[in-house]
Protein backbone atom coordinates (compact mmCIF):
# COMPACT_ATOMS: atom_id res chain seq x y z
CA UNK A 1 0.00 0.00 0.00
CA UNK A 2 1.24 3.57 -1.19
CA UNK A 3 2.15 5.93 1.57
CA UNK A 4 -1.00 8.49 -0.41
CA UNK A 5 -3.27 5.45 -0.25
CA UNK A 6 -2.41 4.95 3.59
CA UNK A 7 -2.99 8.52 4.16
CA UNK A 8 -5.99 9.26 2.22
CA UNK A 9 -7.44 6.74 4.40
CA UNK A 10 -6.71 8.28 7.67
CA UNK A 11 -9.43 10.17 8.74
CA UNK A 12 -9.28 11.80 12.22
CA UNK A 13 -12.73 13.57 13.60
CA UNK A 14 -10.58 15.85 16.24
CA UNK A 15 -8.73 17.07 13.85
CA UNK A 16 -11.84 18.69 11.86
CA UNK A 17 -13.30 19.82 14.76
CA UNK A 18 -10.68 21.71 16.07
CA UNK A 19 -9.79 23.54 12.42
CA UNK A 20 -9.98 24.28 9.06
CA UNK A 21 -8.98 21.78 5.71
CA UNK A 22 -5.97 24.26 5.25
CA UNK A 23 -4.78 24.90 8.73
CA UNK A 24 -1.41 22.69 10.03
CA UNK A 25 -2.26 21.53 13.71
CA UNK A 26 -1.17 18.52 16.31
CA UNK A 27 -4.10 16.40 16.09
CA UNK A 28 -4.59 13.12 17.93
CA UNK A 29 -4.27 9.73 15.88
CA UNK A 30 -7.17 7.38 16.80
CA UNK A 31 -6.71 4.14 17.53
CA UNK A 32 -8.83 2.47 14.83
CA UNK A 33 -6.10 4.28 12.47
CA UNK A 34 -3.00 2.44 14.13
CA UNK A 35 -2.66 -0.38 11.56
CA UNK A 36 -2.83 2.12 8.44
CA UNK A 37 -0.45 4.11 10.01
CA UNK A 38 2.29 1.61 10.58
CA UNK A 39 1.33 0.98 6.59
CA UNK A 40 1.52 5.04 5.71
CA UNK A 41 4.92 4.95 7.89
CA UNK A 42 6.70 2.18 5.80
CA UNK A 43 7.55 4.27 3.05
CA UNK A 44 9.27 6.84 5.13
CA UNK A 45 12.43 7.02 7.05
CA UNK A 46 10.85 7.02 10.11
CA UNK A 47 12.63 4.90 12.95
CA UNK A 48 11.11 1.76 14.04
CA UNK A 49 11.11 3.05 17.43
CA UNK A 50 8.49 5.76 16.04
CA UNK A 51 5.58 3.11 15.08
CA UNK A 52 2.59 2.34 16.64
CA UNK A 53 3.06 -1.66 16.37
CA UNK A 54 6.39 -1.12 18.33
CA UNK A 55 4.63 0.92 21.10
CA UNK A 56 1.42 -0.31 21.94
CA UNK A 57 2.51 -3.32 23.83
CA UNK A 58 4.26 -1.41 26.37
CA UNK A 59 0.76 -0.18 27.82
CA UNK A 60 1.34 -3.24 30.62
CA UNK A 61 4.64 -1.56 31.43
CA UNK A 62 2.95 1.94 32.66
CA UNK A 63 3.39 4.09 29.49
CA UNK A 64 0.72 5.46 27.78
CA UNK A 65 1.72 5.59 24.27
CA UNK A 66 -0.10 9.12 22.50
CA UNK A 67 -0.12 9.06 18.38
CA UNK A 68 -0.04 13.02 16.91
CA UNK A 69 0.19 13.92 13.28
CA UNK A 70 0.90 17.68 12.27
CA UNK A 71 -0.84 18.85 9.40
CA UNK A 72 -4.49 18.38 8.31
CA UNK A 73 -6.40 15.20 8.48
CA UNK A 74 -6.06 14.95 4.45
CA UNK A 75 -2.63 15.71 4.45
CA UNK A 76 -0.59 15.13 7.19
CA UNK A 77 2.87 16.29 7.12
CA UNK A 78 4.82 14.95 10.77
CA UNK A 79 4.44 12.42 13.35
CA UNK A 80 5.51 11.60 16.98
CA UNK A 81 4.60 9.12 19.65
CA UNK A 82 5.06 10.31 22.87
CA UNK A 83 5.27 7.57 25.20
CA UNK A 84 3.57 8.93 28.56
CA UNK A 85 4.46 8.31 32.60
CA UNK A 86 2.20 9.65 34.78
CA UNK A 87 -1.50 11.55 34.41
CA UNK A 88 -3.75 14.65 34.84
CA UNK A 89 -1.03 17.33 35.13
CA UNK A 90 1.92 15.38 36.09
CA UNK A 91 3.04 13.93 33.14
CA UNK A 92 6.47 12.79 31.95
CA UNK A 93 6.94 12.29 28.04
CA UNK A 94 9.46 10.13 26.20
CA UNK A 95 10.23 10.07 22.37
CA UNK A 96 12.50 8.05 20.69
CA UNK A 97 13.85 9.15 17.32
CA UNK A 98 10.92 11.44 17.11
CA UNK A 99 9.22 13.72 15.70
CA UNK A 100 9.48 12.53 11.87
CA UNK A 101 8.09 13.99 8.82
CA UNK A 102 5.72 11.70 6.75
CA UNK A 103 6.13 13.58 3.39
CA UNK A 104 9.20 13.38 1.33
CA UNK A 105 9.83 17.10 1.05
CA UNK A 106 8.56 18.05 4.41
CA UNK A 107 11.35 19.06 7.40
CA UNK A 108 9.84 18.91 11.18
CA UNK A 109 9.90 23.03 11.07
CA UNK A 110 9.66 25.38 14.11
CA UNK A 111 6.13 25.90 13.55
CA UNK A 112 5.81 22.33 14.13
CA UNK A 113 7.91 21.85 17.24
CA UNK A 114 6.49 25.49 18.52
CA UNK A 115 2.85 23.68 18.29
CA UNK A 116 3.74 20.72 19.83
CA UNK A 117 5.42 22.21 22.91
CA UNK A 118 2.64 24.01 23.27
CA UNK A 119 0.25 21.16 22.76
CA UNK A 120 2.55 19.35 25.20
CA UNK A 121 2.04 22.16 27.60
CA UNK A 122 -2.12 22.40 27.08
CA UNK A 123 -2.12 18.72 28.03
CA UNK A 124 0.14 18.48 31.46
CA UNK A 125 3.51 17.51 30.23
CA UNK A 126 6.25 18.46 32.89
CA UNK A 127 9.05 17.96 30.85
CA UNK A 128 9.11 15.61 27.42
CA UNK A 129 12.79 13.72 26.74
CA UNK A 130 13.57 13.44 23.43
CA UNK A 131 16.25 11.36 21.14
CA UNK A 132 16.62 11.97 17.79
CA UNK A 133 19.20 10.72 14.92
CA UNK A 134 19.23 14.02 13.26
CA UNK A 135 21.18 16.57 15.56
CA UNK A 136 19.49 19.18 13.66
CA UNK A 137 15.81 18.52 15.11
CA UNK A 138 16.99 18.52 18.62
CA UNK A 139 18.76 21.76 17.90
CA UNK A 140 14.91 23.06 16.97
CA UNK A 141 13.86 21.27 20.77
CA UNK A 142 16.19 23.08 21.82
CA UNK A 143 15.87 26.65 20.63
CA UNK A 144 11.55 26.40 21.50
CA UNK A 145 12.26 27.12 25.10
CA UNK A 146 13.79 25.67 28.47
CA UNK A 147 15.88 22.37 27.26
CA UNK A 148 19.13 20.66 28.94
CA UNK A 149 21.70 18.25 27.45
CA UNK A 150 20.34 15.47 30.39
CA UNK A 151 18.37 12.78 30.26
CA UNK A 152 15.92 13.79 33.25
CA UNK A 153 14.57 10.25 33.09
CA UNK A 154 16.81 7.37 32.59
CA UNK A 155 14.79 4.04 33.65
CA UNK A 156 13.09 3.43 30.04
CA UNK A 157 15.60 3.67 27.57
CA UNK A 158 15.98 3.24 23.56
CA UNK A 159 18.50 1.48 21.56
CA UNK A 160 21.73 2.78 21.35
CA UNK A 161 22.11 4.13 25.09
CA UNK A 162 26.11 4.52 26.10
CA UNK A 163 27.60 3.21 22.73
CA UNK A 164 26.93 4.05 19.13
CA UNK A 165 25.19 1.11 16.44
CA UNK A 166 27.07 -0.98 14.48
CA UNK A 167 24.68 -1.03 10.92
CA UNK A 168 25.61 -2.79 7.86
CA UNK A 169 25.29 -1.64 4.36
CA UNK A 170 23.32 -4.13 2.12
CA UNK A 171 23.16 -4.10 -1.79
CA UNK A 172 21.57 -6.16 -4.10
CA UNK A 173 24.30 -8.86 -4.24
CA UNK A 174 25.61 -10.96 -1.70
CA UNK A 175 29.46 -10.61 -3.44
CA UNK A 176 28.77 -6.52 -3.09
CA UNK A 177 27.62 -6.78 0.45
CA UNK A 178 30.38 -9.51 1.90
CA UNK A 179 33.37 -6.72 0.43
CA UNK A 180 32.79 -4.23 3.26
CA UNK A 181 33.16 -7.26 5.79
CA UNK A 182 36.11 -8.43 7.36
CA UNK A 183 37.85 -11.38 5.54
CA UNK A 184 37.40 -13.50 7.86
CA UNK A 185 33.98 -13.39 7.59
CA UNK A 186 34.37 -15.60 4.64
CA UNK A 187 35.71 -18.15 6.20
CA UNK A 188 33.62 -18.38 9.14
CA UNK A 189 30.24 -18.82 6.56
CA UNK A 190 32.32 -21.61 5.30
CA UNK A 191 33.08 -23.24 8.01
CA UNK A 192 29.18 -22.88 9.45
CA UNK A 193 28.09 -24.67 6.17
CA UNK A 194 30.91 -27.48 6.77
CA UNK A 195 29.52 -27.96 10.01
CA UNK A 196 25.75 -28.40 8.83
CA UNK A 197 24.60 -25.57 10.46
CA UNK A 198 21.05 -24.66 9.24
CA UNK A 199 19.25 -21.27 9.00
CA UNK A 200 15.36 -20.90 9.61
CA UNK A 201 12.79 -18.62 9.70
CA UNK A 202 9.62 -18.19 11.23
CA UNK A 203 7.52 -15.37 12.07
CA UNK A 204 5.10 -16.11 14.60
CA UNK A 205 5.00 -15.17 18.38
CA UNK A 206 4.35 -18.24 19.38
CA UNK A 207 8.01 -19.01 17.72
CA UNK A 208 9.82 -16.86 20.59
CA UNK A 209 8.18 -18.41 23.26
CA UNK A 210 9.73 -21.40 22.20
CA UNK A 211 12.73 -20.14 21.89
CA UNK A 212 13.05 -17.99 25.12
CA UNK A 213 14.97 -20.84 27.45
CA UNK A 214 17.62 -19.95 24.93
CA UNK A 215 17.61 -16.07 25.51
CA UNK A 216 17.40 -16.80 29.67
CA UNK A 217 20.26 -19.11 29.70
CA UNK A 218 22.32 -16.34 27.27
CA UNK A 219 21.64 -13.35 29.74
CA UNK A 220 22.17 -15.44 32.66
CA UNK A 221 25.92 -17.08 30.99
CA UNK A 222 26.86 -13.35 29.87
CA UNK A 223 25.63 -11.72 32.82
CA UNK A 224 22.89 -9.03 30.83
CA UNK A 225 19.61 -8.08 31.17
CA UNK A 226 16.49 -8.85 28.93
CA UNK A 227 15.18 -5.64 29.23
CA UNK A 228 11.31 -6.75 28.08
CA UNK A 229 8.98 -9.17 29.29
CA UNK A 230 8.53 -11.66 26.84
CA UNK A 231 4.90 -11.18 26.84
CA UNK A 232 5.91 -7.51 25.31
CA UNK A 233 8.24 -9.28 22.99
CA UNK A 234 5.20 -11.40 21.80
CA UNK A 235 2.85 -8.69 21.37
CA UNK A 236 5.35 -6.25 19.29
CA UNK A 237 5.81 -9.68 17.06
CA UNK A 238 1.93 -9.93 16.48
CA UNK A 239 1.50 -6.59 15.88
CA UNK A 240 4.41 -5.96 13.46
CA UNK A 241 3.49 -9.29 11.98
CA UNK A 242 0.49 -7.69 10.15
CA UNK A 243 2.96 -5.61 8.44
CA UNK A 244 5.57 -8.04 7.43
CA UNK A 245 7.83 -6.10 9.69
CA UNK A 246 9.28 -9.01 12.01
CA UNK A 247 10.95 -12.19 11.99
CA UNK A 248 12.45 -14.82 14.43
CA UNK A 249 15.41 -16.46 12.52
CA UNK A 250 17.12 -19.47 14.10
CA UNK A 251 20.16 -21.54 13.52
CA UNK A 252 19.66 -25.13 14.11
CA UNK A 253 22.08 -28.19 14.42
CA UNK A 254 20.96 -31.73 14.30
CA UNK A 255 17.70 -30.54 14.56
CA UNK A 256 18.68 -28.83 18.33
CA UNK A 257 18.14 -24.91 18.60
CA UNK A 258 21.63 -23.20 19.07
CA UNK A 259 21.50 -20.08 18.00
CA UNK A 260 18.13 -16.74 17.73
CA UNK A 261 17.97 -13.63 16.53
CA UNK A 262 14.65 -11.36 16.73
CA UNK A 263 14.83 -8.58 14.35
CA UNK A 264 12.44 -5.81 13.49
CA UNK A 265 12.02 -3.70 10.44
CA UNK A 266 10.90 -0.03 9.65
CA UNK A 267 11.26 1.45 6.20
CA UNK A 268 14.20 0.99 5.29
CA UNK A 269 16.45 -0.54 8.25
CA UNK A 270 16.43 -3.95 10.10
CA UNK A 271 17.28 -3.92 13.83
CA UNK A 272 18.52 -7.01 15.42
CA UNK A 273 16.91 -6.54 19.04
CA UNK A 274 18.31 -9.83 20.32
CA UNK A 275 20.03 -12.62 19.65
CA UNK A 276 20.87 -15.50 21.74
CA UNK A 277 23.34 -18.74 21.27
CA UNK A 278 24.45 -21.85 23.19
CA UNK A 279 27.78 -21.72 24.29
CA UNK A 280 29.43 -24.27 22.24
CA UNK A 281 27.79 -22.84 19.33
CA UNK A 282 29.07 -19.61 19.06
CA UNK A 283 30.69 -20.16 16.16
CA UNK A 284 27.10 -20.06 14.58
CA UNK A 285 26.73 -16.39 15.23
CA UNK A 286 28.53 -15.18 11.72
CA UNK A 287 26.53 -18.04 9.94
CA UNK A 288 22.82 -16.50 11.63
CA UNK A 289 23.72 -12.59 11.27
CA UNK A 290 24.49 -12.83 7.26
CA UNK A 291 21.40 -15.14 6.69
CA UNK A 292 18.98 -12.92 8.53
CA UNK A 293 20.48 -9.61 6.98
CA UNK A 294 20.20 -10.98 3.59
CA UNK A 295 16.60 -11.89 4.06
CA UNK A 296 15.83 -9.14 5.82
CA UNK A 297 17.26 -7.23 2.53
CA UNK A 298 14.61 -9.37 0.63
CA UNK A 299 11.83 -7.74 2.99
CA UNK A 300 13.14 -4.09 1.47
CA UNK A 301 16.02 -3.23 4.58
CA UNK A 302 18.60 -1.49 2.95
CA UNK A 303 20.61 -1.72 6.66
CA UNK A 304 20.53 -4.23 8.94
CA UNK A 305 21.39 -2.78 12.42
CA UNK A 306 23.54 -5.34 14.60
CA UNK A 307 22.52 -2.78 17.65
CA UNK A 308 25.55 -1.10 20.08
CA UNK A 309 28.48 -3.21 20.37
CA UNK A 310 30.10 -2.60 24.05
CA UNK A 311 33.06 -4.71 25.77
CA UNK A 312 33.70 -7.90 23.66
CA UNK A 313 30.56 -7.78 21.10
CA UNK A 314 32.27 -4.66 19.54
CA UNK A 315 34.93 -6.92 18.12
CA UNK A 316 32.68 -9.57 16.77
CA UNK A 317 30.05 -6.87 14.88
CA UNK A 318 33.16 -4.88 13.15
CA UNK A 319 33.68 -7.95 11.56
CA UNK A 320 30.50 -6.62 9.72
CA UNK A 321 30.83 -2.93 9.97
CA UNK A 322 34.19 -1.20 11.11
CA UNK A 323 32.32 1.99 11.75
CA UNK A 324 29.68 2.42 14.13
CA UNK A 325 27.03 5.09 13.63
CA UNK A 326 26.95 7.16 16.47
CA UNK A 327 23.66 9.04 17.81
CA UNK A 328 23.56 12.81 19.81
CA UNK A 329 22.35 12.27 23.80
CA UNK A 330 18.68 12.64 24.89
CA UNK A 331 17.37 15.95 25.51
CA UNK A 332 15.22 17.35 27.97
CA UNK A 333 12.58 19.86 27.42
CA UNK A 334 11.08 21.52 30.44
CA UNK A 335 7.43 22.60 30.31
CA UNK A 336 6.25 23.00 33.76
CA UNK A 337 9.62 24.90 35.38
CA UNK A 338 8.20 24.47 39.29
CA UNK A 339 6.94 20.79 38.68
CA UNK A 340 10.15 19.74 36.95
CA UNK A 341 12.57 21.66 39.74
CA UNK A 342 10.92 19.31 42.45
CA UNK A 343 11.73 16.36 40.24
CA UNK A 344 15.17 17.30 40.13
CA UNK A 345 15.75 17.87 43.45
CA UNK A 346 13.97 15.82 44.83
CA UNK A 347 12.19 12.56 43.08
CA UNK A 348 15.03 12.34 40.43
CA UNK A 349 18.10 11.35 42.69
CA UNK A 350 15.83 8.93 44.68
CA UNK A 351 14.51 7.04 41.69
CA UNK A 352 18.01 7.30 40.04
CA UNK A 353 19.50 4.98 42.65
CA UNK A 354 16.50 2.71 42.39
CA UNK A 355 16.81 2.12 38.85
CA UNK A 356 17.97 -1.10 39.10
CA UNK A 357 15.71 -2.06 41.01
CA UNK A 358 12.87 -0.69 39.27
CA UNK A 359 14.55 -2.49 35.55
CA UNK A 360 14.56 -5.53 37.61
CA UNK A 361 10.73 -5.59 37.89
CA UNK A 362 10.02 -4.04 34.73
CA UNK A 363 11.64 -6.84 33.09
CA UNK A 364 10.23 -9.58 35.15
CA UNK A 365 6.12 -8.13 34.55
CA UNK A 366 4.47 -10.75 32.86
CA UNK A 367 7.32 -12.37 31.80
Amino acid sequence: MSLATSISQIHVEEAASQTSARTATWFEVRQQDLPRWNEALLATDTSLYQYPFWNEPYRPLWLTPRYLAWGTSDRPLAFVTILTVGFGSVKIGLVFRGPSCIQSRCAVCHEAISELVSWAKHNGYMFIRFTHSDPKVLTQLAMSGHAEDVDAFPYFLDYPVLSPDYVVSQYESDEETLSGFDREVRRKLRRAAEMGYEFREEESPEALESAWPLYQDCARRKHFRLERPLSVYMETMRLAQAHNCARLYSVYKDSALVGSALVFRDGSTAHCQLAAFEATHRQSAVFLHWHAMRAMYRLGALRYNLGPGPNSLARFKKQFCSTPVAYPGALTLVLNEPLYRVWRTGIFPVAKRLRPMLRKIVSHVKS
